[in-house]
C-alpha cells in the first residue's frame, strides 16, 4: 500500500506497525505554517456543528437509554425515537439532519469523547458532556482533535459495519487527510480525494475487490470521500469551494499537533515578528501561493534597504538552499538591493549571485565565468534527495546542463563545494540525455577516486 494512504489514526501509538509520519508525508520538513491563538482555534471548536449534534444526542439520551446488545448502538426503537425527537426539538444546527446513519455517527462519536456511559444495556449522559463548548480553552481544543481523529479513523468503516457490507474496507479513508495538509492552501480537488479514498480501498481488499459493490455502494449511499468529507466540513475540519476541499485552521492545528514530533514543521510568528530567516524558510519550502503572500506582508513591514540587509545575513550564513532562497528573493528587490549585491561580491559563496543579479543591469566584469556556473549548479542539486527528487527533475536537470555542456561536469568534480559530488550523483542518476548522464557519473567516478584533487576554493 502506498504510505501516504496508509490508515491514520491520530491516537496511534508510534510503536505501532504503520509507518511514521515521516515516512507517511515522505519528507522530515513541511514548509513554515502560520496558526491562530489558542483562544481564536478553541473558538472556532465550539462553532463546530458536528460537536454540537453529538452532544444534543447525548443529552437527549439523558438518564438512560437501551444499547443493543449486537451494534453496541441505541436499540433500533430509540434510535427512531432519537431521529424523532432530535428533528422536532431543532437542538440539532441546521445543515444536519438527524437520520439513522448520522445518529449511529454521533452515538459513536458521544461515546468516543465520554459524552456518554455506556454500561451494559443502559447508556446515560456522563459529566465529560459539559466539556464542550463550556470546558476551557486547552479542554475543547483537545476533544475536538479527539473529535477529527475519530471521525478519520473509523467514520466510514461504521457506515459499512451497520449496512452489513464487508466487502467494503474504507478504514483507510482518512490517511487522506495528510496529502491534503501537505497542499495547504492549495488544497486537493475532492475528485482527487475520492480516487485516492478508491484506490486505499481496493489496496485493502486483499485480492477480494469488487467494482460492482463499490459502485453499488456509490449509487445507493453517495461516494465514500465525499460522505466523510462532508462530515467534516460540519466538524469545522475542513472547507469546500468549488470543488477544491482545504483544511481550516483547526484542521492544520489538529494535524500539526500530531505531526510535528516526527516532522519539522515550524509556526511562523506574527507578521511583524518574523525575521529573514523565517521568511527564507518559507520560500524554501513554501507553495507559491504561500510565498507570494507572505513576501508581500514581511516586505511591508521594512523598507527594502532593511530587508535587502537581512536576507543578506541569512545567506551569508546559510547553506546551498538558504543561499538559493535568501538570493531569490533579494532578486524581487530590483534597484533597492544595489548596493547589498556589490557588498556580496566579496563573500565567495554568494559572488555567482551577486554577478548574475548586477549583470542584468551592467555587463562590464559582470559575466560568469565556468567557476560560477558550477557553484550555482552545485547549489541548486545538492540537496536533491536521490531516492524521492522533485517531479519533472530530468526537465529540470536538461534545462540546466543541455548536451554538449557537460564540461560543467569537469569543473564542478573540481571545485571546494561541500555538495559538489552529491549534484553529480543528481546529474548522473535522472539527467535524461544518456551521454550527459554519463558523463557526470564519470565526473563523479573520477573525484572519489583522485588522490590529489584540484581543486578551485571557490567561484571564481
Amino acid at each position: 500500500m502506498p504510505a501516504h494512504l496508509r490508515p491514520v489514526d491520530l491516537d496511534e501509538p508510534a510503536a505501532s506497525g504503520y509507518p511514521h509520519y515521516r515516512e507517511l508525508l515522505g519528507t522530515d520538513r513541511l514548509s513554515p505554517l502560520r496558526l491562530p491563538t489558542e483562544a481564536e482555534l478553541a473558538a472556532a471548536a465550539r462553532r463546530s456543528p458536528w460537536l454540537s449534534a453529538t452532544r444534543s444526542l447525548a443529552l437527549w439520551v439523558g438518564d438512560g437509554r437501551v444499547v443493543d446488545d449486537a451494534t453496541g448502538g441505541l436499540a433500533r426503537r430509540d434510535a427512531a425515537l432519537a431521529v424523532k425527537e432530535l428533528s422536532a426539538s431543532r437542538t440539532v444546527p441546521g445543515g444536519l439532519a438527524p437520520t439513522p446513519v448520522e445518529i449511529a455517527q454521533w452515538w459513536e462519536l458521544a461515546d468516543d469523547l465520554g459524552f456518554l456511559d455506556c454500561a451494559g444495556h443502559t447508556a446515560t449522559v456522563a459529566s465529560g458532556v459539559d466539556s464542550w463548548p463550556d470546558g476551557d480553552d486547552a479542554t475543547v481544543l483537545g476533544l475536538w482533535k479527539q473529535a477529527f481523529a475519530s471521525l478519520c479513523a473509523w467514520s466510514l468503516s461504521l457506515d459499512t459495519e451497520l449496512a452489513g457490507e464487508p466487502r467494503l474496507r474504507l478504514h483507510g479513508a482518512g490517511a487522506t487527510v495528510l496529502p491534503l495538509f501537505a497542499a495547504r492552501e492549495s488544497g486537493l480537488g475532492l475528485a482527487e480525494l475520492s480516487a485516492m479514498v478508491r484506490e486505499v480501498a481496493m489496496l485493502d481488499a486483499d485480492g477480494e475487490w469488487s467494482a460492482a459493490v463499490w459502485d453499488r455502494w456509490v449509487a445507493e449511499r453517495g461516494d465514500p470521500a465525499e460522505v466523510l468529507y462532508r462530515r467534516l466540513v460540519q466538524l469545522g475540519a475542513v472547507e469546500i469551494h468549488a470543488g477544491t476541499v482545504r483544511l481550516t485552521a483547526l484542521g492544520l492545528f489538529a494535524l500539526w499537533s500530531e505531526i510535528k514530533a516526527e516532522v519539522d514543521i515550524p509556526l511562523l510568528p506574527a507578521v511583524e515578528h518574523m525575521s529573514a530567516a523565517d521568511m527564507v524558510s518559507v520560500a524554501l519550502l513554501g507553495t507559491a501561493e504561500q510565498v507570494d503572500a507572505e513576501w508581500r506582508a514581511w516586505s511591508a513591514t521594512r523598507t527594502a534597504a532593511e530587508a535587502a540587509s537581512e536576507l543578506a545575513a541569512v545567506a551569508v550564513a546559510g547553506g546551498a538552499s538558504e543561499r538559493a532562497a535568501a538570493t531569490a528573493l533579494l532578486r524581487k528587490l530590483g534597484p533597492e538591493a544595489h548596493e547589498v549585491w556589490h557588498d556580496l561580491l566579496e563573500v565567495p559563496a554568494l559572488r555567482p549571485y551577486a554577478k548574475r543579479a548586477l549583470g542584468e543591469g551592467e555587463s562590464a566584469g559582470m559575466s560568469l565565468t565556468d567557476h560560477d556556473v558550477a557553484w550555482l549548479t552545485a547549489d541548486m542539486f545538492c540537496d536533491v534527495d536521490v531516492e524521492h527528487p522533485p517531479d519533472r527533475i530530468g526537465e529540470l536537470l536538461a534545462a540546466t546542463v543541455a548536451a554538449g555542456e557537460e564540461g560543467v561536469f569537469d569543473v564542478l568534480r573540481r571545485l571546494d563545494h561541500p555538495g559538489a559530488a552529491a549534484a553529480l550523483r543528481v546529474f548522473g542518476q535522472y539527467h535524461p540525455d544518456g551521454k550527459v548522464a554519463k558523463a557526470a557519473r564519470r565526473a563523479a567516478f573520477t573525484a572519489r577516486a583522485s588522490a590529489t584533487p584540484d581543486r578551485p576554493s571557490g567561484p571564481g
